[in-house]
C-alpha cells in the first residue's frame, strides 16, 4: 500500500473518530462492535491492495472529506492542538509521562501532545492499556506517522488516535 494511500485512510479514520464523537449513544454490545472492527480490518486491504486502486479511489475519499469536513463544527474543536497542562489519567487511562499539554474537549474525547515518537506511544499504551484489563479489539499502525488502536473493556470502547505533527505526537483519546 502506497504511503499516500495509508495517509489517506489514517485521515478518513480520524475523520470517522472524530463524527462519532457527535452522535449521542451507548454501547450497548462491545463483543458486537469489536466483531464489526475485525469485519472492517479484515476487508481494509481489498480497499487499496494496488497503487492503481488507491488512486482511483481518491476521488470518492476527497469528496468525503469535503462533506465531514462542512458538517462537523472543527472551530469549536482543535483536537490536534490542545492547551492546557495535561492530566496524569483521564477517565481510568493513563497519560503518558512526557505530555507536554493536553486538553478535555468534552466528556468523551481528550487530546494530549507528547514528547515521544508514534511508536513509542503506541508500545506504552499497548502495555499500559493490557495491565488496567482492557483488550485490544483493533490497530491500525501507519508506519511512524500515526495510527489508530481500539481497546474494549466491560461496556466501555476507547479510540486511541496517534499523529505525527510538527515533530510532536498527538494523541487524541475517544471514550464511548
Amino acid at each position: 500500500m502506497s504511503r499516500l494511500a495509508k495517509y489517506f485512510l489514517l485521515v478518513v479514520l480520524i475523520v470517522f473518530v472524530l463524527a462519532c464523537n457527535f452522535i449521542p449513544q451507548q454501547v450497548k454490545d462491545v463483543q458486537n462492535l469489536a466483531g464489526t472492527a475485525e469485519s472492517i480490518a479484515s476487508s481494509m486491504p481489498n480497499v487499496a491492495t494496488t497503487a492503481e486502486a488507491a488512486l482511483t479511489s481518491m476521488p470518492d475519499i476527497a469528496t468525503t472529506l469535503e462533506s465531514a469536513a462542512t458538517s462537523i463544527p472543527f472551530d469549536d474543536f482543535n483536537y490536534f492542538n490542545p492547551e492546557g497542562a495535561p492530566l496524569s489519567e483521564w477517565n481510568g487511562v493513563p497519560i503518558m509521562p512526557q505530555a507536554t499539554t493536553g486538553q478535555e474537549f468534552n466528556e468523551y474525547t481528550y487530546s494530549f501532545k507528547v514528547n515521544a515518537s508514534v511508536e513509542d506511544a503506541v508500545a506504552y499504551y499497548k502495555d499500559e492499556l493490557v495491565k488496567l484489563g482492557w483488550s485490544s479489539t483493533f490497530d491500525l499502525p501507519v508506519e511512524g506517522e500515526g495510527g489508530i488502536m481500539l481497546y474494549s473493556k466491560d461496556d466501555n470502547l476507547l479510540t486511541l488516535t496517534f499523529t505525527l505533527l510538527d515533530g510532536e505526537t498527538v494523541i487524541v483519546l475517544t471514550l464511548g
